[in-house]
């Protein structure tokens, strides 16, 4: 096996299209997330097996509840986390307010998730109330470590989306602190519709708002498109919100003809990211590859998302399949934004290892070939990845429309599987790459990456 070699770093150029580094936080930070949310979905797959039972006929059971939770935050959420701390210093141009204060973030968080999802589990409402605390105060806090760069002016529908999305996360932290108090004080008593508000405000308002407005800085680099004229998703990062601030209040009250205004503008919003990502594919000057799959996979559940949404609110059905219905469209939501999560984490976190492993020197792969992002992850795994999160989201979905806790168990196996392989697959690249490049050939010692 070739020596790796060791050569300068690079400078703060972009790198394989990607945006310059030199504001960014260092690679622990988003990494550190990421790696919860791959635990995250390992866990919430495991959890869906477990709870199969329950799920199929009763959904909001404390159990099924906790696994919902496992999937929004210690999923979704934290890998939104990651995403904000990387991504709000790139688009603003100007660094997190505090390093240490987002590796604080990410030590308040992890265990206030899992204690909050424990305290469900068991049935412990005092747990819940102080895990809950915990995870709006950490939220809080990386709201203000992101509003350094997010106070940087004429960046264009990426920051205006980020704003937005920041203080919505930070709204459905307030909202899910309130309501785990309120587990066991019963303030929102009177609001029958309070979990689906809640839900709706978090995927849509905050996480949903996220990969919207990343996706509007990425999806041009990824591609190399510029389509004339202005984009789709400048509507998109002012419509999704608007129209969230209007359904949420019509879910919560509830008050049907406001919820479906705010439900009309929100997939207004959606349809024109989809329009975005349309022009994007269309004006492109790179060939397709294994992120926009994953892209267009995640596309047919939002598209699916959206129609059971619709039919839930409007269709004359049966309560009991109005709950199937809405419960479907929650999860065909994750799915969406679970493709995303998973399919840009195959873009993302070789990106940041291979600008780690420049930054050490080494600019060759094992083999002698020219270091490249797809060295530090097996396309194989990859693919799987791809055929794990959409097939076990998609079970998820048909199982609750059939009641089936069959599906739903094959959906729990696939999503627990995949957060096995994806996270150990980009974990395990750049470091076997590093190891190389420490490693003596056979032939003899090395000095500065070259044998002798």
């Amino acid at each position: 096996m070739s020596a790796v070699s060791v050569s300068p770093p690079p400078g703060p150029a972009a790198v394989g299209g990607l945006p310059a580094t030199s504001v960014a936080p260092p690679p622990t930070v988003p990494l550190t997330f990421l790696g919860v949310a791959g635990i995250g979905l390992t866990a919430f797959g495991v959890a869906a097996v477990a709870v199969a039972g329950h799920a199929a006929v009763a959904p909001t059971a404390p159990t099924v509840v906790a696994t919902v939770h496992l999937a929004m935050l210690g999923f979704l959420a934290s890998a939104v986390l990651g995403a904000l701390h990387q991504f709000c210093p790139v688009v603003g141009g100007r660094p997190l307010r505090s390093v240490g204060a987002a590796r604080l973030t990410a030590v308040v968080w992890a265990p206030a998730v899992a204690a909050l999802v424990a305290g469900f589990a068991s049935g412990h409402p005092g747990v819940v109330s102080t895990a809950g605390v915990c995870a709006f105060s950490a939220l809080v806090l990386a709201a203000w470590n992101l509003s350094g760069p997010l106070s940087t002016r004429g960046r264009g529908a990426p920051l205006t989306g980020l704003r937005w999305a920041v203080g919505l996360l930070v709204a459905t932290g307030a909202f899910g602190a309130v309501y785990a108090f309120d587990r066991h004080t019963g303030w929102f008593v009177l609001q029958p519709h309070r979990v689906l508000a809640h839900a709706h405000l978090g995927l849509l308002g905050a996480l949903g708002l996220t990969y919207i407005a990343v996706a509007e800085k990425l999806w041009p680099m990824f591609l190399l498109a510029h389509p004339p004229g202005r984009s789709p998703g400048d509507g998109a990062v002012r419509l999704v919100p608007a129209g969230v601030v209007l359904l949420v209040p019509g879910l919560l009250l509830p008050v049907r003809g406001l919820a479906i205004a705010g439900g009309g503008v929100v997939a207004a919003g959606l349809a024109a990211h989809l329009a975005s990502l349309a022009a994007f594919l269309r004006h492109r000057r790179r060939r397709l590859e294994l992120l926009h799959a994953f892209v267009l996979a995640g596309a047919v559940f939002l598209v699916g998302a959206a129609g059971l949404g619709a039919a839930a609110g409007l269709a004359p059905v049966s309560t009991l399949w109005r709950a199937r219905l809405v419960s479907a469209e929650v999860i065909a939501l994750a799915g969406w934004l679970g493709l995303a999560v998973v399919g840009h984490a195959h873009k993302i976190v070789p990106f940041i290892g291979y600008t780690a492993l420049r930054a050490r020197g080494v600019s060759r792969h094992p083999d002698g070939a020219p270091l490249l992002f797809g060295h530090l992850y097996d396309a194989r795994l990859a693919r799987a990845a791809l055929a794990g999160t959409a097939g076990g989201f998609g079970a998820l979905v048909a199982g609750i429309l059939a009641a089936s806790s069959a599906l739903l168990g094959v959906g729990g196996v696939a999503l627990a599987a995949t957060g096995v392989v994806a996270t150990a697959n980009l974990a395990l690249g750049p470091v076997a790459v590093l190891r190389s490049a420490h490693r003596p050939p056979s032939g003899g010692p090395v000095i500065e990456g070259v044998p002798l």
